[in-house]
């Protein structure tokens, strides 16, 4: 190796050292260890003066990659040292000040570029196109392990499972975003028309990073369940109860279903047959007979809305559309031998019961019953009144990917009571504030008009 790659070689590791000694030196302070201001003092000039004896060439790739690998056994430091990143701890006004300190450092190293070779590195592809792909390789492991939320504990020793406090993850990101601002100081700067396409890019990208990181310090994030009875203004989160600026109250609930779905199942062991993947008869509007095994299935009845009726000998079904009502189907299970019928069929009730009614089996032999699953919901909603401190009275419907902005509030319809089903009285919503949400959608329409614009140019050249 020559002496240029030996020296260069030496200062990314030197680099990527630096942060370890300091890490070290704050671990020394909280252990009661004494000297914290002079050891992190001399670990910060001895590290300047040996860049400078050291840091003599351009880094090339090779460096480029070094240097983002120490990025990474840097986070893994810290990650197994002083735990994940607890973005609660940077919320407003200290992300605010971070923010300031980083354009400002960015706008320092722009100005030094040409003075600080260390400095001009990050100008250069061989910076960038390492730390992009570092980057893309963090995503697709985010991508490929279910990410827990971030008040729960990573179930990997590791933290992977939470890459968004993954210090790493955060480290490579970070230093992502500062390559992308430098690179839009320099095409500000020195601003031509043929080059606004891939500003837009960047400043779009840029925006959408550095928003989406320290917004998530002040993101705040509850879920209320309000009822029919009063308003509600008191949410849960992970630190407990919390009053809202705004108060909830569930006027009514509706719920669209699919249609019933009958199958067969084992009386003795009460699993469906076959027990894995069951077969299913879809009861829908077109419905006219189907076939379950060795048995043809007909409706002689539906009564999408019915209750019992209790004989001296039988139960019957009728019509009734008050709460409790349940589907009920009066079913003709005709035993079969190929396409020739095999015996007398048997005609009764099924129906999934309801929080008021029991279900409704149709028995067919020692062996099976024929029943009716639980009805699965197709669309819900929730018409709600809101009430705010301004004195402000909102009625709105709030579905499922629908939700409705109130005071700067999302409001996202999440669950209801499900054991009280189509007549829930209650209904859970999740609310989410986000103030830095309008600056990542900035960042993304401006993302998305510069892939536009250089679409559109391309085809010009053409």
């Amino acid at each position: 190796m020559s002496r240029r790659q030996t020296s260069s070689s030496a200062a990314a590791l030197t680099l990527n050292i630096s942060p370890l000694c300091c890490a070290a030196v704050a671990v020394s302070m909280v252990n009661g260890e004494v000297g914290f201001v002079h050891r992190l003092t001399t670990t910060i000039f001895y590290d300047y003066f040996l860049l400078l004896l050291m840091f003599n060439k351009f880094w090339k790739m090779k460096e480029g990659f070094a240097f983002g690998a120490g990025l990474i056994v840097v986070g893994l430091a810290l990650q197994f040292s002083v735990g994940p990143i607890h973005w609660s701890d940077f919320a407003f006004p200290l992300n605010g000040i971070f923010l300031f300190l980083f354009l400002c450092s960015l706008g320092l190293v722009y100005v030094l570029r040409h003075k600080v070779r260390f400095f001009g590195f990050f100008h250069r592809v061989e910076a960038a196109v390492p730390i992009l792909l570092y980057a893309a390789a963090l995503t697709v492991v985010m991508g490929l392990t279910r990410q827990v939320p971030a008040h729960e504990r990573a179930v990997d020793p590791i933290g992977l499972t939470q890459m968004l406090s993954f210090w790493p993850f955060v480290l490579i990101y970070l230093t992502l975003a500062a390559i992308v601002g430098l690179i839009v100081l320099r095409q500000v700067s020195h601003f031509r028309w043929r080059e606004l396409p891939s500003l837009l890019c960047h400043v779009g990208l840029f925006i959408a990073i550095v928003s989406a990181t320290l917004g998530s310090a002040d993101m705040e994030r509850v879920k209320l369940k309000a009822t029919t009875d009063m308003p509600e203004w008191r949410a849960t989160q992970e630190q407990g109860f919390v009053e809202l600026p705004l108060a909830i109250q569930l006027k009514k609930f509706t719920i669209d279903e699919y249609p019933p779905k009958l199958l067969l199942v084992n009386n003795k062991t009460g699993k469906t047959i076959p027990e894995k993947n069951p077969e299913v008869v879809l009861i829908d509007k077109h419905f006219k007979e189907g076939r379950l095994m060795h048995w043809r299935i007909r409706v002689r009845e539906n009564l999408p809305l019915s209750a019992p009726v209790v004989t001296k000998d039988t139960i019957k079904y009728v019509g009734w559309g008050s709460s409790g009502a349940v589907t009920a189907l009066l079913v003709e299970a005709q035993p079969m031998n190929g396409d020739k019928e095999a015996g007398k069929p048997i005609v009764g009730w099924v129906t999934c019961g309801s929080y008021m009614f029991p279900f409704q089996e149709l028995k067919l032999n020692n062996q099976l019953s024929l029943v009716m699953a639980r009805r699965e919901p197709e669309r819900y909603a929730s018409q709600i009144e809101v009430f705010t401190k301004s004195q402000e009275h909102i009625v709105a419907t709030v579905e499922v990917n629908k939700p409705v902005k109130v005071d700067g509030w999302m409001i996202y319809q999440l669950s209801y009571d499900e054991s009280m089903g189509r007549w829930s009285e209650s209904s859970t919503f999740e609310l989410v504030k986000d103030p830095w949400l309008p600056a990542v959608y900035v960042g993304v329409y401006l993302l998305l008009a510069g892939a536009i614009l250089i679409f559109i140019v391309a085809q010009k050249r053409r």
